[in-house]
């Protein structure tokens, strides 16, 4: 019998694939731009310069080893299940740990090549100088313990979850819990348990590791942490392997759950019902209250977070940018949250042959994406509307108490989140839309719809600061700052926006018909050679 024969085999499908390679050469590749980035802008000594690239590249390896793990393994059991072919493994003699560790090597390949990809960086600043070789290990260290931290979380809520957005959303919420509950609970007055708490959090290794805070606490409050993350790895690692037998079976036809059970179904049916006569997609998209309450839910909860902050920390809630960090969150979460419904119901509707029946039928593909877009602002409007009415009501206070200087900086960002706020939405649910439909998995085409909307026009933005600064000597660097920000952030709203729109209209029956690239037309068959024809 072969050793654990579905990580072998999955371990040879990874060696075939080109993703493997191509991530290696993405991350090294990002790791080179980022230790040019520093390198041009230094102009210290060689520790000084040594020490901030390995600050930098080390917070990015940090970064990343926190959030690919579970991006890569939230959905990996989950899918299967979806499927149904996970059942079809514990037909054989496999364990829990045979396929649990199989997902865990096909899926962490990528994930630990592109972080390995970027660690020779941190050979740079050790060359030259201000960097030990014990503080480039312990980085090296913390960042294998947070990745494989990550990669236990995505697959412990994998095996627990069947949806991929609930897979994704709660393995999220499990690491934001247990990376930042530690340090803000050691912030709060009164709290006894400052060390463990700080030790508890798994970012504390991030800081621990560096000479600097590793020299000034003992030295055993880094190998504490160190032994804290495992911990948190095997235990997610274990529930895992231990759910993973019984997870896969359907749950009961019918069964319903106990708040839902006595629930009068006729405003239900009376709101889908005018939904109907609205347009027949949107009746078969949208659900009457429960995703926009999930909405209006999320907004209350950052409200009652932002509006603890002064009790917590000793602040005022109208010191200066303090609005920011509700309206900041709060924007960046509605658009998250749009980019993944924009591509669910198209994604998982071509994936299962909804939408090549209702082409079928006499309804038009743009009453679909008309349906599409309305029950995404049926869902999103009224939550989006009452943070631009936030960010008026702040925007109102603050230009009653401050100065005219500090005025007219607020004026210009509260008109900036604002507008893109709206623009940004827009964009997305067409992007979105655009890439679930071209896409199997709707987890992958939001992350791509957020990159090509978000984070694309930020790089960009923080490349032309750096340019500017080194370029030019102005003495008016928040006006080039603004410039930039609305340049790059209209350029891929109409760029990326319009072009999903457009390709929408004119490519979705052909793209449901027969996907992405198009079937070639079959060539004429050669004419039979002269001895041939005769002998027929």
């Amino acid at each position: 019998m072969t050793f654990l024969p579905v990580v072998e085999r999955e371990l040879r499908v990874a060696a075939r694939r080109r993703g493997t390679y191509w991530g290696r050469f993405v991350g090294a590749l990002i790791g080179a731009a980022l230790a040019a980035w520093v390198l041009l802008a230094a102009g210290d000594t060689n520790e000084t310069v040594g020490a901030n690239l390995f600050a930098v590249v080390s917070t990015v390896v940090f970064l990343y080893a926190t959030v690919a793990g579970m991006l890569v393994t939230c959905d990996c059991l989950s899918e299967e299940k979806r499927e149904g072919t996970l059942g079809l493994l514990f037909l054989t003699d496999l364990k829990g740990h045979d396929v649990v560790l199989g997902k865990l090597a096909a899926t962490s390949v990528n994930a630990f090549y592109g972080m390995l990809a970027v660690v020779p960086m941190l050979a740079i600043p050790f060359v030259l100088g201000g960097v030990t070789h014990a503080e480039m290990l312990r980085v090296v260290l913390v960042s294998i313990d947070l990745l494989f931290f990550s990669l236990s979380i995505g697959l412990f809520v994998s095996a627990l979850c069947r949806k991929d957005n609930w897979a994704l959303g709660l393995s999220i919420l499990i690491g934001l819990t247990l990376v930042v509950g530690g340090p803000i609970l050691s912030q709060l007055r009164n709290f006894q348990y400052l060390h463990g708490a700080l030790l508890s959090s798994p970012a504390a290794g991030c800081f621990l590791a560096f000479d600097d805070i590793y020299s000034k606490n003992p030295h055993a409050y880094f190998w504490e942490n160190a032994a804290v993350t495992q911990l948190y790895a095997w235990i997610f690692f274990g529930l895992a392997c231990r759910i993973v037998p019984w997870s896969w079976q359907d749950a009961a036809v019918g069964k319903r759950m106990p708040w839902r059970r006595g629930a009068a179904p006729v405003q239900s049916v009376r709101t889908r019902r005018a939904l109907l006569e609205v347009n027949p997609f949107l009746w078969r998209v949208a659900r009457p209250g429960r995703k926009r309450l999930l909405v209006w839910l999320m907004l209350a909860v950052l409200t009652l977070l932002w509006s603890r902050y002064s009790r917590w920390f000793s602040s005022s809630l109208w010191d200066p940018g303090m609005d920011f960090l509700l309206l900041v969150p709060a924007g960046f979460v509605l658009k998250a949250w749009l980019a993944a419904e924009a591509s669910r119901t198209l994604s998982e509707d071509r994936h299962s042959g909804g939408l090549e029946l209702l082409l079928s039928t006499p309804l038009h593909e743009k009453d679909i994406v008309r349906g599409q877009l309305l029950a995404l602002w049926r869902q999103f409007g009224p939550p989006t509307a009452a943070v631009l009415l936030a960010n008026l009501i702040f925007l109102i206070v603050e230009m009653r108490r401050w100065e005219a200087g500090e005025r007219r900086a607020f004026l210009a960002f509260h008109l900036l989140l604002g507008g893109f706020l709206a623009a940004d939405m827009t964009a997305l649910s067409w992007v979105g839309m655009r890439l679930g439909l071209i896409n199997r998995k709707p987890n992958r085409a939001a992350l791509l719809a957020l990159t090509r909307i978000l984070v694309l026009p930020g790089v960009m933005f923080v490349v032309a600061i750096f340019l500017w600064s080194t370029a030019a000597n102005t003495n008016d660097p928040i006006s080039a700052a603004f410039t930039f920000w609305i340049l790059f952030g209209l350029a891929a709203d109409l760029y990326f926006g319009l072009g999903a729109l457009l390709k929408l209209r004119a490519e979705f029956r052909t793209i449901v018909a027969e996907g992405l690239a198009r079937k070639r037309t079959p060539e004429s068959a050669p004419n039979p050679a002269p001895v041939l024809a005769e002998a027929r």
